[in-house]
């Protein structure tokens, strides 16, 4: 027989009793092992829950969901993936209001297990670190932008649309793939196209912003948005299109005039960019662009790109450091269908927010304005996964390695092979040996005239980067 809780408190209580205890060491835990989704399981098992798909809450008073987290290479924690939620049902969902729906009645309050995804330690040891309780109303803001989000894909779903939703359209709530396979879809009732089966879910940069400010307490955050009054009657994008708006067409000595900033800044575009969405600047805040809290939680990719008088800019984008040995061990979608790759989730789940200036011809840096940009999905699962693709296949072959002149070259995806990506090196300098500025490689580099003091096993730390005329072409309405 369920036990029946009759408070969130008593939930919250309970929750708080697995924390440190081995999964291997909780009662059931034989019974769930080696299941897809063995640890939700567990967690359930520890409130006498039991297996069903009732679409009340879990424990009446409370949804239960386990989620995990992971280290980054900075020392930092990340949420780890999204949280998913229930199945969108399409022919329901037009018939609902948010503050009537199903979904926002099942997960009201829900009760978070984290535990820490640790590849390299068994299952059997993994533990729940902390617990909270999350109930979206309790933040405003927060709460204001989770409705627009739910309005958006009702939205799509109404005009008969729900084959074109995706990640990448909403900004916390999103309506990610979910089925038994990859080939799962659903009727809808505004038309006769099957569209994708989806589920809501709370985006991965969401859920790092809940782990990090509250059960790690290390994250203090600008807020551009300070009321959610301002949310009543605009979405989050409107809101902060509206805030760049004003300023198009401003030259960067008036910029620096009105915000207060030194000339001398090597980052002085990110600090006009801080300043015109209304907030603080300091000399310690210089890429402060990517500790904005709305930015955070929605997956919003901000970059500034400079142009000069002709319309070219001369840098392309790059993206975080990747560790040879875990790219080649991933997979681009898992059998779901949902994206599975860090570049594949990246993509399918940001929105960029390009900040653009050009230099004119009498030497003036102007603001152009900015160009919110999701990318396509053929894009995605075109140039993109290829390049990623090939990186893996070189990787596993063995990088080709060529000293030159005192130089090293490789065989890694260049940008005139590629009409959206490639792949160069992302290091304070160039390395072949085990320091900070390499990583290792799970198959030995192939070298032509190898230096005596170099490895075959250790390479210069690389990245992907976004082809710098690619990102010209996303924006170039609001160039001269």
């Amino acid at each position: 027989m369920e036990k029946i809780y009759h408070s969130k408190e008593e939930v919250h209580n309970r929750a708080r009793e697995i924390v440190g205890i081995p999964f291997s060491k909780i009662d059931g835990y034989d019974k769930v092992s080696g299941n897809k989704n063995m640890i939700g399981d567990l967690f359930e098992i520890w409130f006498g829950k039991e297996k069903d798909s009732a679409s009340k809450p879990d424990l009446g008073v409370a949804e239960l969901k386990a989620t995990p987290y992971k280290k980054l290479k900075n020392g930092k924690y990340s949420s780890k993936e999204r949280l998913v939620f229930n199945i969108i049902n399409y022919m329901d969902i037009v018939n609902e209001d948010f503050e009537n729906s199903h979904f926002l009645y099942k997960n009201k309050v829900i009760e978070l297990g984290f535990y820490e995804y640790l590849k390299d330690k068994p299952k059997d040891d993994w533990t729940f670190t902390d617990v909270a309780m999350y109930e979206m109303s309790k933040n405003p803001i927060d709460y204001a932008i989770i409705k627009n989000d739910w309005n958006k894909i009702k939205e799509y779903v109404v005009d008969g649309k729900a084959e074109y939703l995706s990640e990448s359209l909403t900004n916390y709530l999103s309506a990610c793939t979910k089925g038994a396979n990859s080939k799962s879809e659903r009727n809808q009732p505004y038309s006769d196209n099957k569209a994708k089966q989806r589920a809501f879910s709370l985006k991965n940069g969401y859920m790092t912003q809940i782990l990090r400010k509250y059960i790690l307490g290390d994250e203090k955050n600008d807020s551009i948005i300070k009321n959610h009054v301002e949310l009543n009657n605009k979405s989050l994008r409107e809101i902060i299109e509206d805030r760049f708006k004003q300023y198009v067409g401003k030259t960067e000595s008036e910029l620096r005039s009105m915000f207060s900033i030194d000339s001398k800044s090597k980052s002085v575009n990110n600090l006009l960019a801080r300043g015109m969405l209304g907030l603080n600047n300091s000399k310690s805040n210089t890429k402060a662009l990517l500790n904005i809290d709305e930015f955070n939680k929605a997956s919003y990719k901000v970059k500034t790109i400079q142009f000069d008088p002709e319309g070219r800019n001369k840098e392309s984008m790059s993206f975080p450091i990747f560790k040879f040995k875990d790219l080649v061990n991933e997979v681009w979608v898992d059998d779901y269908g949902t994206p599975s790759a860090d570049l594949n989730v990246m993509f399918s789940e940001s929105t960029f927010i390009f900040v653009v200036f050009q230099e004119n011809t009498f030497g003036d840096n102007v603001f152009k304005g900015v160009k919110f940009f999701n990318v396509p999905q053929k894009d995605i699962d075109g140039d993109i996964k290829n390049a990623w693709q090939a990186t893996i296949d070189t990787i596993n072959r063995g990088v080709e390695l060529t000293f030159k002149n005192g130089e090293v070259s490789n065989n890694f995806i260049k940008k005139d092979d590629n009409k959206i990506m490639h792949v160069r090196p992302h290091a304070a300098k160039a390395s072949y040996e085990n320091n900070s500025c390499a990583n290792e490689l799970p198959t030995p580099a192939r070298w032509t005239n190898k230096p005596k003091n170099y490895s075959n096993n250790y390479m210069t730390n690389q990245c992907f980067f976004l082809n710098n005329d690619y990102v010209k072409d996303v924006v170039k309405g609001l160039l001269d």
